[in-house]
């Protein structure tokens, strides 16, 4: 803004220059006009043999126009005045404020200073005294609030008064150059930055105490360190608002029934390198009482053990008691009976025990749905909720709403600190085989839902003959015929150069565009265009020697030749439509 403002005031100034500079010609071509009508009326009286003894100049008669002229000239002159004495003070007021800053920068230096000295002094008086020092991190713990804010409302301007008052010496404040000559100097501050909200705060051992015994509200906000690898700090009031957003999210007092909250982890450390989470004594540093029986509320909550309702169409959260004498329990929200120990809907006519010694897949009619679903769809179940899970996209490594991490591979528990899945030998992290399986399936229900609908023939109208085609044992025959190391079952050599022949044109045409030329579907790499070929049912695929071949009789054609390339035919394949 101040830029902005100076930039103004020399566009006014130069525009008045200019204004001054075209008034001051024309009063010098008036002033030339009067002194050419002078001359004019001498040579005039010379010529009538007449010598005048005295020229006097010839004043001209002034219009209203000149009248006006004179009166713009003068209030131009004023407005540059005017413009020029703004600039003066804005220049003023400019280094009024450098030197303000300036001097606030050097009391805060020589207050920190003050602080410091005092600390180090309690310090080194405790290491004198044979005192345990390791509890000793900050100033507040050691001088307590009181000193320090005795320290930090100390005026400054006291110093050197008494007995040598008015002997002092006048320091002048630095250069306005100096003063705002870079912006760092001028922001620079001795405190630490909250990493929520970028600002500067005063840190402190307890800043909820710090905040309650404040006696000016111009001071920094107090703030704390976390104990966290990194150790992030943060302001009191983003601190507070990011425990509150995980602890009450909706804001109304009564905490978050329904997910497991805690651990509570820093705001900027990964999962992985800091697990604990914040830890109680933090947040009783840092909460107001409120916010501190939200805390621990929110943590008996999450300590208790959390039970969901078996009902497939339900899943909410149901508080079971599992002391009591009674074995049922009711959903409040669909009001199906639960069985306690079994964890499922009631099982009429049978017992606990006999319900859990009948398989899983005769227990119950929607259970033996949901499993079949479940092994079609290639899901997996959580280890500690028994949640169904998903894996859509990304790696095996899964974490549930209930907060447990396991494996999908596997369903062993997730090993944090070492990240991998605690079974022997660990799965891998990406199991790039289970998704070009679950995008082949995708692709194979999409290609069903657009299947043409059958057509219904008439009553006593039979369907047409099904074709037959030609019996392909010849072909079987003698790919079967072939060597154990000749033959392939995975196309694992599409990816090899040596054993691939880009100069057959129908090979050639599905790796470069990375299109099945049987079916025309579209792939996404050359490892899903294997995995669809390998797998693939609804048509053939015929593959001999690093070449695919269309039809069956290029196959057999091409069987029937001498090849030279492997000292005979190899790599053979031939996948029949299912």
């Amino acid at each position: 803004m101040a830029d902005v403002a100076g930039n103004d005031t020399l566009t006014e100034l130069m525009i008045a220059k200019m204004l001054e500079d075209d008034m001051r010609q024309l009063q010098n071509a008036r002033a030339a006009e009067a002194i050419q009508l002078g001359e004019a009326l001498r040579a005039s009286a010379l010529a009538a043999g007449r010598i005048p003894t005295q020229i006097q100049p010839v004043p001209l008669w002034r219009s209203d126009q000149d009248v006006a002229l004179q009166a713009f000239i003068c209030e131009v002159v004023a407005n540059k005045d005017a413009v020029l004495a703004q600039a003066l003070q804005h220049a003023e007021e400019k280094n009024i404020v450098a030197s303000l800053q300036y001097a606030q920068k050097l009391a805060a230096a020589e207050k920190k200073s003050a602080l410091d000295a005092e600390f180090a002094k309690r310090l080194q008086q405790a290491i004198d005294n044979g005192e345990d020092e390791t509890d000793m991190r900050d100033a507040e713990s050691v001088l307590g609030q009181r000193a320090i804010e005795d320290i930090m409302a100390e005026d400054l301007n006291d110093k050197g008064k008494g007995k040598g008052k008015g002997k002092g010496t006048y320091i002048p404040p630095p250069p306005y150059s100096q003063a705002v000559a870079k912006k760092e100097d001028v922001l620079s501050n001795p405190y630490p930055i909250c990493g929520i909200c970028i600002e500067p705060f005063q840190a402190t051992y307890s800043p909820a105490a710090a905040a309650r015994s404040a006696n000016s509200s111009s001071r920094l906000q107090f703030g704390t360190y976390l104990p966290c690898p990194k150790s992030h700090a943060y302001c009191i009031s983003c601190l507070n608002g990011y425990i509150h957003s995980k602890i009450d999210p909706e804001g109304e007092g009564v905490g978050n029934p329904n997910m497991v909250v805690f651990p509570i982890r820093c705001p900027e450390c990964p999962a992985s390198e800091w697990p604990a989470g914040i830890p109680d004594h933090i947040a009783e540093r840092v909460l107001a009482a409120k916010g501190l029986t939200l805390w621990h509320h929110q943590k008996l909550l999450d300590n208790l053990p959390r039970h969901y309702c078996p009902n497939p169409r339900c899943s909410a959260l149901v508080q079971l008691d599992e002391d009591s004498d009674d074995p049922q329990a009711v959903c409040p929200s669909c009001a199906s009976v639960i069985c306690v120990p079994c964890r499922v809907v009631w099982h009429q006519d049978l017992t606990c025990e006999e319900y859990q010694a009948l398989p899983l897949d005769d227990r119950n009619p929607e259970d033996q749905k949901a499993l079949r679903l479940m092994k079609a769809e290639n899901w997996r179940r959580c280890p500690k909720c028994s949640f169904i899970v998903e894996l859509a996209h990304g790696c095996n490594h899964i974490t549930c709403r209930c907060k447990a991490e396991f494996c999908f591979k596997c369903g062993s528990i997730w090993d944090i600190r070492n990240k991998r899945c605690s079974r022997v030998p660990s799965c891998d992290l990406w199991d790039e085989n289970m998704l070009l399986e679950e995008r082949e399936r995708e692709r194979e229900a999409q290609r069903a839902r657009n299947q043409p609908a059958r057509i219904a023939f008439p009553a006593g109208m039979g369907a047409p003959p099904a074709y037959v085609p030609a019996p392909l044992a010849p072909v079987r025959a003698q790919l079967h015929h072939l060597p154990a190391r000749q033959r392939n079952t995975e196309l694992s050599w599409m990816e090899d150069p040596d054993v691939l022949c880009v100069r057959h044109w129908f090979t050639a045409n599905m790796i470069n565009s990375l299109t099945c030329q049987y079916c025309l579907t579209k792939l996404t790499s050359l490892s899903d265009l294997r995995y669809h070929l390998a797998h693939v049912g609804h048509h053939n695929v015929y593959a001999c020697c690093g070449r695919f071949f269309q039809r069956e009789e290029d196959l057999a054609r091409h069987l029937q030749a001498t090849i030279t390339r492997f000292q005979g035919h190899a790599y053979g394949y031939r996948r029949a439509r299912q």
